[in-house]
């Protein structure tokens, strides 16, 4: 019987045992294109292409039919007769159409091109009338152009062209976000796990220490005061544990709701995380967000700049030319619509000359000129600044990496010392509350690794927001 149950035990932690599973940080990072963060940021980057090609096809011909249904008009008017007196005659009118147009930008100069048809069909009816005519407008072609010299159309693109670059910047920011809450997530569950890890050691060894403190008060050796601590102590651990099961639980449930699966359990593991990336120097960052600041800068700038263009060209005169040439033709049978057209041209040229508007246009310029300067200065300071982040961020990556060499040889030295001890405690040479302290120590120097680690992962996150730099690599 005893030999059945033995089974029973070891099938039972063995099967838990393999149930278990390290969670690396990569295997978070990885798993963030799950999310329903990603999700979202895919839509807005869906968007931001199709207002892009909505904008291009703008520049294509735009082609429109026409149809007007019959339009039916009547009335009834008062008419003097021959003879003097006044009759009420009706009229009756139907009216259709149907025309064709197609028109087309030409963004080299900014001017339009337009190539129109229609036909339309009168048909007059009343008490002493019936009759039915055509008229058409075929080959209508009318060219316009400003003639200020300013191509609206050409700043227009430039302008969705730094509108697109700069959408996709931010969903590129918006990814390392994801990337930065995937690492976050990590961390908080990973020292969550640590603690629990570091207090079950405090336990084993608590209750290590408070059998053999039974013993030697049931030898007569010691008094039963000497084991208050301890039973202090083994109170305090298990309140602690409780707090990080509950913590554990809802970090976990938090976790797997982000990355939207069960990507990980009660059981599984997470190890403090290695740096398997190298922090380059701060030349080849900020040589790469100058290119982001590029970007950032002609969102900004573009449409200041477009504006000032624009009041520049209307400083003293607005003109817009316009031709065109046509032909035309009116009969009453159909089928001699399209003999012998009339043929017609137009040439016209519109100014207009500010001559008193009080300097409102040059008023306008300088208020569109001080808001480009303002702007420009802005963006100036925050690359300078930026610059500035970068080089002191660097800087204290490495500092935290010399720190951490230097807390794990701290813990080293701490565990050794602990180890020694905790002889010396079985052995009653040293206090149990000096064996509490060193395992104190021993205990924050290892949550410490952890805090630095983190630390060392926030700033490079921080680093890659900052440059659109990928410093920890996605891994398949």
């Amino acid at each position: 019987m005893f030999r059945i149950f033995l089974i029973s035990l070891m099938c039972l932690y063995s099967r838990d045992i393999f149930s278990q599973k390290a969670l690396e940080i990569n295997d978070f990072i990885n798993n963030v294109e799950s999310s329903s963060e990603i999700a979202r940021s895919a839509k807005y980057t869906e968007l931001n292409n199709k207002e892009y090609r909505l904008f291009n096809k703008s520049f294509l011909p735009d082609f429109s039919l026409n149809f007007s249904l019959p339009s039916y008009n009547r009335s009834i008017s008062e008419v003097m007769q021959p003879d003097g007196s006044y009759a009420f005659r009706e009229s009756n009118s139907a009216n259709s159409k149907v025309s064709l147009s197609l028109t087309q930008k030409i963004p080299f100069t900014g001017g339009k091109i337009t190539i129109s048809n229609s036909l339309n069909r009168l048909d007059l009816f009343g008490d002493d009338q019936r009759s039915t005519s055509y008229s058409a407008s075929w080959l209508g072609i009318n060219f316009s152009q400003s003639l200020t010299f300013f191509n609206e159309m050409k700043w227009e693109n430039k302008i969705q062209q730094a509108k697109y670059n700069y959408n996709n910047l931010i969903n590129r920011q918006k990814r390392i976000d994801i990337k930065k809450a995937a690492v976050r997530h990590y961390f908080e569950l990973a020292k969550i796990k640590k603690q629990a890890v570091l207090i079950d050691a405090e336990w084993i060894s608590a209750s290590k220490y408070k059998k053999i403190v039974k013993d030697l008060i049931s030898a007569g050796r010691i008094m039963a005061y000497d084991s208050i601590d301890v039973e202090l102590r083994l109170l305090d651990i298990q309140r602690n544990q409780v707090f990080l099961k509950k913590g554990e639980a809802l970090k976990i449930k938090s976790i797997n709701s982000f990355f939207n699966s069960e990507i990980i359990r009660d059981s599984d593991q997470l190890p403090v995380p290695g740096l398997n990336f190298e922090v380059q120097s701060p030349d080849a960052y900020i040589e790469s967000y100058l290119l982001v600041h590029q970007i950032v800068a002609a969102n900004s700038l573009t449409g200041l700049d477009k504006n000032i263009r624009q009041l520049q060209s209307m400083k003293y005169y607005s003109a817009n030319l316009s031709l065109g040439v046509g032909f035309n033709n009116a009969t009453d049978q159909y089928q001699d619509i399209f003999k012998d057209p009339n043929q017609s041209q137009n040439f016209s040229i519109s100014l207009s000359l500010p001559l008193l508007d009080f300097g409102k246009r040059k008023t306008e310029f300088q208020i569109s000129k001080t808001k480009y300067e303002i702007e420009a200065l802005n963006l100036e300071l925050d690359k300078r600044n930026t610059i500035e982040r970068i080089n002191l961020t660097v800087q204290e990556i490495r500092d935290l990496y010399e720190a951490l060499k230097i807390e794990k040889s701290r813990s080293a030295l701490l565990q050794n010392k602990l180890k020694l001890m905790e002889k010396l405690l079985f052995a009653q040479k040293v206090l149990y509350a000096e064996y509490s302290d060193a395992e104190r120590l021993s205990y924050d120097a290892n949550i410490e690794i952890m805090n630095i680690t983190e630390q060392i992962y926030n700033k490079v996150t921080d680093l890659e927001q900052i440059t659109l730099t990928d410093i920890i690599k996605y891994e398949n």
